[in-house]
């Protein structure tokens, strides 16, 4: 496991900012599904209660990552395919994105940190799955995806020019989170850590959204576990062109450097990256060697 989180780092990050709760829909299907014998109809019956959640999680469950074979038209039918464990992972994701874009939704940033962590998540996902990786850890590498920039989302609310100035220092050297230290006094791996904390995601998912621009700290872990969700998570965002999307640069530090080690870590070599954007583009999902 990576080392803790230093306590001051926490409370210097937070200066100035609140962490979301989870909504109440979130905390009443987790505490349904914390019984003996969950409640599938009950389960459907909450989620159902929020037309837009309901909404968007069938759009998800229909999408190319999962690869149903039939499509999925209403929650208790989704409840009974995937099972409530699978369907109440995805609910926390798209309820981490309604809660941080209610007042965003016009910001043209905003909507590429989003689409691009949708992009990201289903990489990192459809990667998992070809890689032949248990289902539970399939789904753990899409909220991974989703969650790891959530801090990002905290910090453009108070400062509209989040992504010119993390740019300039990026371009100047620094790393992003040093880049976000030296300008906003905070880092979104920080903040990110702390949400997924609050909502409940599992220790290694934690540790690795604490940690995901850390890449020496965290190949050091001995935690199996967390190296590969980090390494899958970072070769997802490389293939995304991440850098590029959100902050219009070619470069791509972390990758050029840690590259050999993230894929040692996968059991990959560099030649089989243009392989696997094939694997994605049959999933529907754009790379940088696909276009």
């Amino acid at each position: 496991m990576v080392q803790p989180l230093d306590m001051n780092a926490i409370d210097q990050a937070l200066q100035g900012f609140t962490i979301p709760p989870q909504p109440d829909v979130l905390l009443h299907i987790q505490q349904l599904v914390q019984q003996p014998e969950p409640n599938m109809q009950r389960l459907a019956t909450l989620i159902n209660m929020d037309i837009g959640l309901a909404g968007f999680t069938l759009k998800v469950v229909n999408s190319a990552y999962f690869g149903l074979r039939s499509k999925i038209t209403s929650i208790e039918h989704a409840c009974k395919f995937l099972g409530v464990n699978r369907v109440v992972k995805l609910v926390r994701s798209v309820l981490l994105r309604f809660t941080l874009e209610q007042d965003q939704q016009k910001d043209p940033f905003s909507q590429k940190l989003w689409s691009n962590a949708l992009l990201v998540a289903n990489s990192a996902a459809s990667l998992a799955r070809h890689l032949q990786w248990p289902q539970e850890l399939c789904d753990d590498c899409y909220t991974l995806g989703l969650f790891r920039n959530a801090g990002i989302a905290l910090i453009t609310a108070q400062a509209p020019n989040y992504a010119d100035l993390v740019k300039i220092g990026v371009l100047a050297g620094q790393g992003y989170s040093e880049a976000e230290e030296h300008r906003f006094h905070t880092c979104h791996e920080i903040l990110g850590y702390l949400i997924a904390q609050s909502w409940g995601l599992p220790t290694e998912l934690c540790n690795v959204i604490a940690y995901h621009h850390s890449p020496a700290l965290i190949l050091e872990s001995d935690n199996e576990l967390e190296q590969r969700l980090f390494a899958i998570l970072k070769l997802a965002e490389h293939m995304s062109g991440e850098s590029r999307v959100l902050f219009d640069i070619t470069l791509d530090p972390e990758w050029e450097q840690f590259a050999p080690q993230m894929l040692d870590v996968l059991q990959l070599e560099l030649f089989q990256l243009p392989e696997l954007a094939e694997v994605l583009r049959q999933n529907e999902l754009n790379t940088i060697y696909t276009g």
